[in-house]
């Protein structure tokens, strides 16, 4: 067998079919916007002549110096960052000629593929992943690429992909053409919709700002006067927790410049949070004022609609009886409508963002070229 088999250039276009199998998908990587798949890549096409003489219906071609001396197609993947062929024990590479010339030509190969994400959902989002399959040098008067036509991708049954369910019905194989400066290329688009899980995210980010938020609220119950360390102590802690907590949810994405879904939860529960700071500045300002006069409407409003006259301002031994009055009541009165007021905010928030963007996540996702890595 000479070089002659390695260097073939038909007069007609060559027809290579395609088929994949994926062994496993790997979790996509938000930060890198890729993601690994192991692949069994199976390509056949038909050389006349490597046709067997005789009785012989197939050859299998194990030994590498013969494989590199037949003609195969010089497919690549458009997005790949990444590749390699399993070497263990043996390389993962098959070679098989039957009686009438067809080629079955299989490698196990494991990808690392780019993928255009967009997180404006995240994590309620969607991200439809691909890849383009062409000829490297030889355009389409040359190769033209198939998908099988019973068969084009597989997988097993079982294949789960962390934090992701795989759409099935949503799968795309087509065949397209490439146009570049250097000739049209036959090419095979795949893609793949994956629809993020909430499981992970509800655990490790909602449910702890939630508590954190409503751990906030318990200031609105201490006293604005006499509670001044345990309510700023506690509002800062909050506070500091939940800038925490953010700041591990940002270093798990790139630096995107729109706002995501999760920014909007976090920045309403800083809202929530800084929010119970402030409150407390304003009613420790309140319960220390002095009275100079008649209240105006804005002190006497909070005070006429959740005041109490049972509550008096707890006055120092030895405290002037004469001294004026201050506004501990009216103080009072604003953290009752404070206790009320931030939890009604919060559920009504939540009546708002969870079925918007739980219904975003079920609208199926346009594909376009970006998709394919194009």
């Amino acid at each position: 067998m000479d070089n002659s088999f390695a260097n073939w250039s038909p007069s007609e276009p060559t027809t290579v079919t395609v088929q994949m199998f994926i062994n496993s998908f790997g979790s996509l990587n938000a930060a890198n916007m890729d993601y690994n798949i192991d692949v069994f890549l199976r390509q056949r096409w038909n050389d006349h002549r490597l046709q067997l003489p005789g009785n012989r219906t197939r050859v299998t071609v194990l030994n590498p110096a013969v494989q590199a001396k037949i003609w195969k197609p010089d497919t690549y993947f458009n997005n790949v960052k990444d590749a390699s062929v399993h070497k263990v024990t043996m390389p993962n590479i098959l070679l098989r000629i039957e009686k009438n010339g067809d080629i079955l030509y299989s490698m196990r190969v494991t990808l690392r593929l780019t993928c255009s994400m967009e997180f404006a959902d995240y994590p309620f989002d969607e991200q439809v992943c691909g890849s383009i399959i062409s000829s490297y040098a030889n355009t389409d008067d040359v190769i033209i690429y198939e998908w099988d036509p019973e068969i084009p991708i597989d997988m097993p049954d079982e294949l789960e992909i962390a934090q992701f369910d795989l759409l099935e019905d949503r799968r795309v194989t087509e065949s397209d053409t490439q146009v570049y400066v250097t000739g049209n290329f036959s090419s095979l688009k795949v893609s793949f919709d994956l629809r993020r899980q909430n499981g992970y995210h509800v655990l490790q980010t909602y449910i702890p700002t939630i508590l954190i938020v409503v751990i906030s609220w318990v200031s609105f119950w201490l006293d604005p006067k006499n509670a001044v360390p345990g309510r700023v102590s506690l509002g800062v802690t909050t506070l500091l927790t939940l800038t925490t907590l953010a700041s591990g949810i940002r270093a798990q994405l790139p630096p995107v410049s729109y706002v995501k879904a999760i920014d909007v939860w976090i920045g309403m529960c800083m809202i929530m949070v800084f929010g119970a700071l402030l409150e407390f500045t304003f009613v420790n300002w309140l319960a220390n004022k002095k009275m100079t006069g008649e209240p105006s409407l804005a002190f006497r409003l909070p005070l006429a609609l959740f005041g109490s006259e049972e509550e008096e301002d707890p006055e120092p031994i030895g405290a002037d009886p004469k001294e004026p009055r201050n506004y501990y009541n009216h103080a009072m009165a604003v953290d009752r409508l404070c206790r009320g007021f931030f939890p009604g905010a919060f559920v009504i928030f939540n009546l708002i963002y969870w079925p918007y963007y739980l219904m975003r996540q079920h609208t199926p996702q346009m594909m376009d070229d970006t998709t394919f890595g194009a």
